[in-house]
């Protein structure tokens, strides 16, 4: 929740709980709807200046008398306390005292606004999420989705990141960074489709307001080797080496320390009969030491043997060079 569109989008929201809430007074309620005792009772409670006493008592009087014509005007009492609470960001009383309101006014769009930018302010993602999706399902907005979609990429909640990701338009200056994120967390033709939605609008992608422009070009770069990388493993698999090999050289403009392309290229090079070019490959993924190093060790030994009558004797002269190139 980075963005200066968002941080934005909850100025605003605090600003309307500040207006929201009119000073309600119980004489435009019919007389005969409660006691004398009742509005007295409501006098008192309005009155109350501890916030703490004050819930208390609104709950209370709700919950004994549910249908009474005094509840509006109590719901209003509490909400201008939470405009008030808002205004001195007294976070962590709106958290408390919210959710006990929320048991007997479970709607109350008001303290579900509040509870949401006070769980967003102290950086509480379960709360901000659980909150979140209700002020979103009653005022949606591009910059809410994108603020949830983020809490729910750092709750490591890849499902819900996924569901609210696909909410944030692409007018929307945050469009690119979850997509990009949305195409390194899913497979297959979906993962191919964000791929190459991220190469059509990365070209005229404009930095979000808030990120700095070294954060930006290391993002851009990061989306270009990911999207060419993720294509070129999927022309790979489908037999279309060529097209596999143009693909992960492209992603290695971006990355050149990405093993897993390199891989790729040496299977694609060799696919291709270009044993040369795939030993090479197959030398700089091993030398990187990832998750294919072994297996690419292996297949560099491999070809080079099966050329060299069995021997392995001046393979190190393919890694010598797959290091100097790696400089």
């Amino acid at each position: 929740m980075t963005s200066r569109s968002v941080s934005i989008f909850f100025t605003l929201l605090l600003s309307l709980l500040l207006i929201a809430v009119p000073a309600l007074m119980p004489e435009n309620a019919r007389a005969q709807d409660y006691t004398e005792e009742e509005y007295n009772r409501y006098q008192t409670i309005d009155a109350e200046a501890d916030p703490v006493k004050k819930t208390d008592m609104v709950v209370a009087f709700i919950k004994e008398k549910p249908e009474s014509s005094l509840r509006a005007y109590l719901e209003a009492s509490f909400q201008r306390l939470v405009a008030d609470l808002s205004q001195q960001q007294n976070w962590s009383q709106i958290i408390s005292l919210g959710q006990k309101f929320l048991t007997v006014a479970p709607n109350d769009k008001t303290t579900i606004d509040a509870l949401t930018y006070a769980y967003s302010s102290t950086g509480n993602l379960k709360g901000f999420t659980t909150y979140g999706e209700k002020t979103y399902a009653a005022n949606p907005s591009p910059e809410l989705a994108y603020s949830i979609a983020i809490a729910y990429l750092q709750l490591d909640n890849g499902a819900k990141f996924l569901q609210w990701g696909k909410k944030v338009p692409a007018s929307s200056p945050n469009y690119v960074v979850v997509l990009t994120q949305m195409m390194r967390r899913t497979a297959g033709n979906e993962q191919d489709k964000y791929a190459r939605e991220c190469l059509k609008i990365l070209p005229a992608a404009k930095k979000p307001e808030g990120m700095g422009d070294k954060d930006w070009q290391e993002m851009v770069n990061g989306s270009y080797a990911t999207a060419y990388a993720v294509l070129g493993a999927s022309s790979y698999q489908s037999g279309s080496y060529s097209t596999a090999i143009k693909n992960l050289e492209n992603s290695l403009k971006y990355n050149s320390r990405n093993e897993t392309a390199y891989y790729f290229l040496g299977m694609s090079y060799w696919r291709n009969n270009q044993m040369d070019a795939a030993m090479l490959n197959f030398a700089k993924a091993y030398l990187l030491k990832g998750s294919t190093s072994a297996q690419s060790k292996k297949y560099l030994d491999q070809l080079w043997s099966s050329s060299h009558r069995g021997s392995l004797a001046g393979v190190d002269r393919v890694i010598q060079r797959a290091q100097q190139e790696m400089k």
